[in-house]
């Protein structure tokens, strides 16, 4: 929506995506839940893995690792 926001307004977008405006912006000054900022420390660390193992490990490997 951000990006389609230079272009519609916030209430065409909303009334499209059948969403309150109200809605949006509690979800826009929303922090992340427990599992986003788990998933952000885990593809962080996977990708560090990734570069560590010069990019040569796939998914299986990886998660053994």
């Amino acid at each position: 929506m951000k990006t389609l926001r230079l272009h519609y307004p916030l209430s065409r977008l909303c009334r499209v995506l059948q969403v309150s405006r109200s809605g949006y912006y509690a979800w826009q000054h929303r922090r992340p839940s427990k599992r986003a900022q788990e998933n952000a420390r885990l593809e962080v660390a996977i990708q560090a893995a990734h570069v560590r193992t010069r990019q040569t490990y796939g998914p299986e490997r990886l998660q053994a690792e």
